[in-house]
């Protein structure tokens, strides 16, 4: 945190907040291959690639809900993405 309690978004920060998550033992593998890959890229891109997997992301786990509730007449899922 920078002087006055207030967050600061400069490349330090990012940076700790990487080398954390690599770090970390309760993060994914998976995270931390993302995220190792991710440093190699442009971040634009990055960005762009990972509001993607959102939206593919988010249908498919609709797809898995909906199914799971249609085995147990629960009903339908109607949308966990709100974007």
């Amino acid at each position: 945190m920078a002087e006055g309690g207030k967050r600061r978004d400069g490349p330090e920060d990012a940076d700790s907040m990487i080398e954390w998550v690599l770090a970390n033992p309760r993060m994914s593998l998976w995270l931390k291959n993302a995220l190792r890959s991710a440093l190699d890229q442009d971040p634009f891109d990055v960005l762009n690639d990972l509001e993607i997997l959102k939206h593919l992301s988010a249908a498919r786990c609709r797809s898995a809900l909906n199914s799971y509730y249609a085995e147990h007449d629960c009903g339908a899922v109607e949308s966990v993405d709100k974007d």
